[in-house]
């Protein structure tokens, strides 16, 4: 240690993540952290190709625990020109050591993470750049807005959000994604027991709801485009004022940046109070590997969202394609779904026609199964009446259904009412953008 330099005793109940910190003769600060799976248990949980990551937000949560231990007087109103320039992984889940360098001015500072570069086994003296921010101090204001309206079925829910995402329990903090239209409306209920099991004491710049925010605008990247994102830059992160816990995320695509999105998003609550907002938000393309299936799947969904469901009714949506892949694959699951008297009869008929009445049959036999709350589709028989138009009897209960092809869809209405109309309850527009991005995949 150089002269003019010292180390500071740091509380590390209070402060989990400096590690040893020492103050330079330039009046800089570093610390140095050795970050592992065993004490750093969110590393098992954010893994991509198997390979633990530091989560870009805990980053930032480094730098405010900086703050807060070396300039408690200051409260962090922006984090700006953030960028996540190079991730830091844990190769074969080895411990890995990182130094993080603070330089404060009066109303500001700066802060960079950084690592030695290891070659062939060995320590080098080069160094990696891995994320680095302008820090902004001073008081944080009020900003309340009007939050867009709520659908009654959301597009993704919890379940099916960790379907796509690979991370781990621990980060599980998005709830569901309520709809993606012109912009992106979430949900993030974090409960404090979900806090605890991180044995942290207390975070301090809300992190898993930023996390929360970051997985959803990738998520919203992913279905707009079909890439999964993850955050590369922020222009602005803003925070303010407000004693209501964080609920829901609102975010807008601002356009394509290369191998990614651009986004600006905001972190409120129940009432519209503004948490977190950030501007010019980007991510960067990730693999998920074959991600086809789960994309049809959230576009049938899209699709059922626009139309009007009445009550006693059913809407299905079913991809052609995806369909006809699987058939393709399991010839037998045809058995799945047509009642035995139906598979007699559909074999009488060529191969063009079939290949014309399966995806009706098969979105009318789903629509049924919701309608009858009955599992096994092979039960119900569909017929015509004396104009043409499909019903089902079954168990005495009489269902009435309509179809309609759109694109590379089949839509199925089952209704006890007799010929429902399948109507768009939203803009057209948003139909055709959604066809629009299934047809250029």
């Amino acid at each position: 240690m150089k002269k003019d330099e010292f180390d500071l005793i740091v509380d590390k109940k209070l402060f989990p993540m400096i590690g040893t910190l020492t103050k330079n003769a330039d009046k800089s600060y570093t610390s140095r952290r050795v970050l592992t799976i065993e004490s750093d248990r969110y590393l098992d949980h954010h893994r991509f190709n198997n390979v633990p990551y530091l989560p870009g937000v805990m980053g930032l949560e480094f730098f405010a625990e900086l703050v807060k231990f070396l300039q408690p007087e200051k409260q962090i109103v922006k984090f700006e020109n953030v960028e996540f320039k190079s991730a830091i992984r844990l190769k074969d889940d080895q411990p890995q050591e990182i130094q993080t360098d603070i330089e404060f001015n009066e109303n500001s500072a700066k802060a960079v993470i950084t690592s030695q570069v290891i070659k062939d086994g060995k320590v080098t003296d080069e160094t990696k750049l891995h994320f680095k921010s302008e820090i902004t101090f001073g008081k944080r204001e009020t900003e309340t807005i009007k939050l867009p309206p709520e659908k009654k079925m959301p597009l993704l829910n919890k379940q099916f959000i960790y379907e796509i995402l690979p991370h781990g329990p621990l980060l599980h903090v998005l709830t569901e994604i309520n709809h993606i239209e012109e912009d992106i409306l979430a949900v993030s209920k974090l409960k404090k027991k979900q806090l605890m099991s991180w044995k942290h004491k207390e975070f301090l710049i809300n992190p898993l709801s930023i996390e929360a925010c970051f997985q959803a605008l990738g998520l919203m990247d992913f279905i707009d485009c079909g890439r999964a994102g993850l955050p590369s830059k922020i222009g602005q992160l803003i925070f303010y004022k407000t004693k209501s816990e964080p609920y829901f995320i609102i975010g807008q695509k601002k356009g394509d940046v290369e191998k990614g999105g651009l986004f600006d998003f905001q972190l409120v609550t129940k009432k519209g109070e503004v948490v977190v907002k950030a501007i010019d938000f980007q991510t960067i393309e990730i693999n998920l590997g074959e991600t086809t299936n789960i994309l049809e799947r959230i576009r049938s969904h899209q699709i059922r969202m626009l139309y009007n469901i009445p009550k006693l009714a059913w809407l299905e949506v079913v991809s052609n394609s995806l369909l006809k892949d699987k058939l393709s694959r399991e010839p037998e699951f045809i058995g799945a779904f047509l009642h035995p008297e139906e598979i007699s009869e559909f074999d009488k008929v060529d191969e063009k026609e079939q290949m014309k009445i399966i995806p009706e049959l098969y979105a009318q036999k789903r629509a049924l199964r919701i309608v009858l709350r009955t599992a096994n589709m092979y039960d119900f028989k569909i017929n015509l009446d004396e104009k043409g138009d499909p019903f089902c009897q079954y168990k005495n209960k009489m269902i009435y259904l309509t179809t309609k092809g759109i694109e590379n869809y089949t839509l199925a209405m089952a209704s006890y009412r007799r010929k429902v109309e399948i109507e768009l309850t939203q803009k057209e527009e948003l139909l055709k953008k959604i066809i629009k991005k299934v047809k250029t995949k």
